[in-house]
């Protein structure tokens, strides 16, 4: 008779291999973990956020924000390799309720909960979760997190590295690492946009609120204190979509005008990777 796996249901080696990449994920994005695969609770993984990357820990000081959609404090997430169905949210909930609710449990701290799947999941899919406080990340944000963490780490091999939300732009932050060079400061800046809104579409407006803020809060500061020309490398990552040529256009724009921004040059056209579409086809533009 022919076995029939369930959804999300994988040899235990399978699930294995899958949840250790993901606690190195998670180490990379600066959290740490309280346990993994507790039989008690049944939780895959508990992990509260830290701030720093770990596990490898990079040479230079790095200071991170936590995930934009992530719960706040202790968190459970749960683990498929495949899709989920009803059930295997009911049974996160449950384990989770279990966890917190019990007298002698050490997760009585716990504040919230993660799906996390490989499949793409559609935004309403993800917003009905939220209504029920689960937050999914799925194969889409995974690939956009996993980026993230490889920036954290490629930046911070150079230089200190610091994670500074961008106020004017919801869900909105940027990685910045600056080196001495002779005569100037190189800026080496990466953006990253989690929102998964299917309606947002990254645009002039937006790309120029973006560099006027990272000049006010991160580059004008740099040019007060060292009185050298800043030299600027940008790249974008948006969950969402952008319109490349808008906001490329923008940006050269912005960069031309050299009043808005003395001493700091912009040399070249950012690198911009969308994962609203084909979130596989940013892994052969790195």
């Amino acid at each position: 008779m022919r076995k029939v796996r369930l959804l999300g249901h994988f040899p235990p080696e399978v699930g294995r291999a899958m949840e250790d990449s993901f606690v190195n994920l998670l180490y990379r994005l600066g959290y740490t973990t309280s346990s993994e695969r507790d039989p008690a609770s049944g939780l895959d993984v508990i992990a509260k956020f830290y701030g720093e990357p770990i596990n490898p820990t990079p040479p230079n000081a790095c200071k991170l924000l936590p995930p934009f959609f992530a719960p706040k404090g202790m968190t459970a997430f749960s683990l498929k390799r495949g899709n989920f169905v009803k059930k295997d949210v009911i049974e996160l909930v449950e384990k989770f309720q279990k966890a917190k609710s019990s007298a002698d449990s050490p997760y009585r701290a716990l504040e919230g909960m993660v799906i996390v799947t490989n499949y793409t999941r559609t935004e309403e899919d993800i917003d009905k979760l939220l209504l029920q406080k689960v937050y999914c990340w799925d194969g889409r944000r995974l690939i956009f997190y996993s980026a993230k963490a490889r920036s954290i780490q490629e930046l911070a091999s150079r230089g200190p590295v610091q994670e500074i939300a961008i106020e004017v732009i919801s869900k909105s932050s940027y990685l910045i690492e600056t080196e001495t060079l002779k005569n100037a400061i190189l800026a080496n800046i990466v953006i990253f946009i989690d929102d998964h809104d299917k309606k947002l579409v990254i645009s002039s407006e937006q790309m120029e609120k973006m560099l006027v803020y990272i000049y006010d809060n991160s580059l004008k500061p740099i040019v007060q204190s060292t009185q050298l020309d800043v030299q600027v490398l940008l790249k974008i990552h948006t969950l969402g979509i952008a319109n490349e040529t808008i906001v490329k256009n923008s940006y050269n724009k912005y960069a031309r005008e050299n009043s808005f921004h003395p001493k700091v040059f912009f040399s070249a056209e950012p690198m911009i990777f969308q994962y609203g579409a084909a979130p596989w086809a940013t892994l052969f533009r790195q």
